[in-house]
Formats: C-alpha cells, sequence, structure tokens
C-alpha cells in the first residue's frame, strides 16, 4: 500500500499477525510428524545394524508418512505465499474463487475448524477488482465465525452467486448457534465499508451473505472511510 508497509491501521496488522502465526504452527506441526517419522526411521537403522530382520512394512510407512508430510508442507509454503503477496497492489483484479477458496484453506488450520462444502459457480466471471488483504481479512473472520457457529464436528455451506448489477455474493448456509459472540464486530463492519462490502445476516443466523461490489471505490475513498475524525 501507499506507505510501503502494506498496513493503515491496527486492524490490518492484527490480521497479518494472526495468518501469520496459523501458519508457522501449522508447519511446525508438519515438522514435527516428519522429526518422529525420522527417529523410526533411525532406529529401524540401529535395529539392521545390531542383525535383526529389516521390517519393510514399518519402513515403507515411514516413507510415505515423510513423503505425505512434505507435500502438506509445500502445500502450506504456497498458500502462505499467496497471503504474503496480497499486500503487493493496493487494489487489483482478483478471482473471487481463488480467495474464498485461499481463505478456507487457511482458516482450516484453527482446531476449530469444520467441515466446508463450497461449491463455486464454473461458467461464470468472478473476476473484480478490490483491495484483496481486506477482502481476505473479511472473507477470513466471517468463516471462523461459521466454524464457531456449527462446532468442529458440524458442516456448513459456502457459495458465489453473481448478481445482475455485476456485484457478488459469498453466501454461507447452514450456519448453527453455537457461536458466543456476535457477528460482525464493529470493526469488520468498518474494514467492510472500506471496500465497499455488505454483511447481512437471516434473523435466526442460519444464513449470512456478503456481497462485493464488481468494483471498489478508488483507494483513497476506502482510506476516508477509516480516517479517525478530528477531535
Amino acid at each position: 500500500m501507499d506507505n510501503g508497509t502494506g498496513f493503515e491501521t491496527r486492524e490490518d496488522l492484527v490480521f497479518f499477525g494472526k495468518i501469520s502465526a496459523s501458519i508457522s504452527h501449522e508447519l511446525k506441526n508438519v515438522m514435527a510428524i516428519i522429526s518422529e517419522a525420522a527417529g523410526f526411521l533411525e532406529d529401524l537403522t540401529k535395529m539392521a545394524q545390531e542383525g535383526k530382520p529389516l521390517q519393510l512394512d514399518m519402513l515403507r510407512t515411514c516413507s510415505r508418512e515423510i513423503m505425505e508430510e512434505i507435500d502438506r508442507g509445500f502445500d502450506t509454503i504456497q498458500q502462505m505465499n499467496r497471503f504474503a503477496h496480497s499486500v503487493d497492489d493496493d487494489v487489483k483484479h482478483i478471482n473471487l474463487t481463488e480467495v474464498v477458496t485461499l481463505m478456507i484453506h487457511i482458516a482450516g488450520f484453527l482446531s476449530i475448524s469444520a467441515k466446508v462444502r463450497f461449491d463455486p459457480p464454473l461458467d461464470a466471471d468472478l473476476t473484480i477488482v478490490t483491495c484483496p488483504f481486506r477482502l481476505q481479512n473479511l472473507i477470513y473472520q466471517a468463516v471462523v465465525y461459521a466454524f464457531e457457529s456449527v462446532g468442529p464436528t458440524g458442516e456448513f455451506r459456502v457459495g458465489i452467486i453473481a448478481q445482475e448489477n455485476g456485484s457478488m455474493c459469498i453466501s454461507f448456509s447452514g450456519l448453527g448457534t453455537k457461536s458466543l459472540r456476535q457477528f460482525p464486530a464493529d470493526e469488520t463492519s468498518k474494514m467492510a465499508v472500506t471496500i465497499g462490502a455488505e454483511i447481512r445476516l437471516s434473523e435466526n443466523s442460519r444464513k449470512m451473505d456478503i456481497t462485493v461490489p464488481k468494483r471498489m471505490e478508488s483507494w483513497e475513498h476506502a482510506l476516508s472511510q477509516t480516517a479517525v475524525p478530528p477531535d
């Protein structure tokens, strides 16, 4: 963004730190599993050196587990890289399906994560012009709230519906009532305004829609929506 840091508000910085911590924790889990499997391989090697039969099935299992975790680690790093580059441009063209998918995956690192069914349309143009970083923040918070609402064993659905005026509606359905907090918080609502987004919950809170314009206002307009008025 204009100041070269990619951050304009404390909420932006908090979000970046929260995602960084979540991804680093996921990578730590990957490394822990690889370390454990490598230690077991070392034990098998010592047993073979002592003349004991080499247990090929266990060796194969350890090798497969290490390869699976390496793939998981590469996927996580790729997601981290995509997220980190979301601050490169204030406003740009983005594919909404890719952004929603990324935030669902990253939110899935949380211990409270639930099952998500994401069914984006395959034949629609889901390209919009917006601030990718703040849109990610908004979607991430919505996904986390949805996790809380259904609980770790629950399930909800996410879809994208193109509106007649060109805007996009990110729809969350099948939500529960287990969350103990109100959504959206005031800070979230204010952030949504900066990118021209609107958040609507049904009366029974079972459904939530986030409508995003096809093209947001200028970045200067967005900043004016979060500026602190003088005393």
